[in-house]
């Protein structure tokens, strides 16, 4: 091997590379949520229908840390007494005179959220958000077989809520961590076949979440290198699946009598379709499909001499850039892309020949890299700014150049976001 990488970053909404942050692990020492509603309630006291406001006044002033009081009739709540809008009741001129010696229930809310303790707390929490504002401010009333057990404060809610929201993000986090140690697994082989084909290349890939919709696909035979670099509908989770459809034709399609690009792309489209029921009648209501999903992608096969590459690109070009120093060629592919509904079932890509001459650079990059928004005007890096850069950065290594293309994108991007996925596949089949 004389130079070579093989780069996969962290995910990053920031510059290329930049390592994912640290407070998602945190999640996963947060205590489990509560199981029920009698879990969070406590047991205090409870006051009588046919007790007065006054002894109401007397029992919040003998309880200091009750918000509120659940009002009984028969042993069975029917009300709740809220602290504060007691209190700003009973203070008002001739309050005390008027209403002092009434019961209790004139003030009290009559329909406060009451459940029985061994409701889920997932349950609780709907009825809560049903319920409105309201219980976040007054509680909520808890049973036994009917009778009064316990109150719960709008705190503790509130508490009860976080720690359900901590738990479902720290299982999804879960099954993300576990959906990209899958991806890479995809991608492992492809790895090992491009190290062993090829001597002078580079390969960055860098989802922008923790799973992406970018993948790539090498298989080296004793005649050459096949290779594909993929840009899957959407990123994150949603686009790690079409990867995994897309890599799992490719494994069983590509074989070393069976590798022209061009035909590679148009069997791929017809999978997509008939996978994904985005044929016209198949699917969804009244024959309407169910997704619009596909792919952008090129492929390509390197001869075992490195004479040549033959290209099939749906959407995606590929440049050259000579040894002579003269502008990157950008190859372009088809308009069509992969696998959409307005892409026919017999749609065809055409495979182009490409001869290579010793040191010649091939570069290939989804638009995770083209669409970066960045420089003084906010705009898209762009394709023909690329061709330019790659042009420019075209002596040395193939890992040289990756290292001055990725420290120009981030100069560009500066302090934008990360967009898109960005896949960037740079290597010379003949190195000077």
């Amino acid at each position: 091997m004389i130079d070579s990488t093989i780069q996969k970053a962290e995910p990053s909404s920031g510059a290329p590379g930049a390592p994912e942050t640290e407070p998602r692990r945190a999640l996963a020492t947060e205590r489990p949520p509560p199981a029920t509603a009698g879990a969070i309630a406590t047991a205090v006291p409870a006051v009588d229908l046919v007790r007065t406001n006054d002894e109401v006044m007397a029992f919040f002033a003998t309880h200091h840390g009750l918000e509120a009081v659940a009002v009984l009739e028969g042993g069975a709540p029917i009300g709740l007494i809220n602290r504060k809008s007691f209190f700003e009741a009973y203070v008002r001129p001739f309050a005390r005179e008027l209403f002092g010696r009434r019961s209790c229930g004139e003030w009290m809310e009559r329909e406060p959220l009451i459940v029985d303790e061994g409701m889920p707390v997932e349950q609780l929490v709907r009825g809560a958000v049903a319920a409105g504002a309201k219980v976040l401010k007054d509680g909520f009333i808890t049973t036994r077989r009917g009778g009064y057990a316990g109150l719960g404060a709008g705190f503790s809610l509130m508490e009860a809520m976080s720690a359900l929201e901590a738990e479902r993000t720290r299982k999804l986090l879960e099954s993300i961590d576990y959906a990209s140690m899958i991806q890479r697994s995809h991608l492992r082989a492809s790895d090992d076949q491009l190290a062993a084909g090829l001597s002078d290349f580079a390969l960055v890939w860098e989802p922008r979440d923790v799973v992406g919709g970018d993948c790539y696909f090498f298989r080296r035979f004793g005649a050459g290198l096949f290779g594909a670099v993929l840009d899957c509908t959407g990123h994150g989770v949603p686009g790690a699946f079409m990867t995994l459809i897309a890599l799992s034709f490719l494994d069983h399609a590509v074989t070393a009598e069976r590798r022209d690009p061009g035909a590679t792309l148009a069997g791929l489209n017809r999978y997509i379709k008939r996978v994904l029921g985005q044929r016209a009648g198949e699917g969804g209501r009244a024959g309407a499909p169910r997704s619009d999903d596909g792919l952008d992608g090129a492929c390509f096969w390197i001869d075992a001499d490195g004479g040549a590459i033959e290209l099939a690109g749906a959407h995606l070009p590929v440049l050259v850039a000579r040894p002579d120093g003269g502008p990157a060629e950008s190859v372009p592919g088809a308009r069509a892309s992969v696998g959409y509904l307005d892409t026919p079932d017999d749609q065809e890509w055409p495979t182009r020949r490409v001869p290579l001459e010793s040191g010649s650079l091939v570069a290939i990059a989804t638009d995770g890299l083209y669409d970066q928004v960045g420089g003084f005007r906010g705009i898209a890096l762009g394709r023909r700014r690329f061709a330019e850069l790659v042009g420019a950065h075209r002596a040395g290594s193939a890992r040289d150049v990756a290292r001055r293309l990725l420290d120009a994108l981030a100069a560009w991007q500066g302090d934008e976001p990360r967009r898109d996925d960005l896949t960037l596949l740079l290597l010379r089949a003949r190195p000077a």
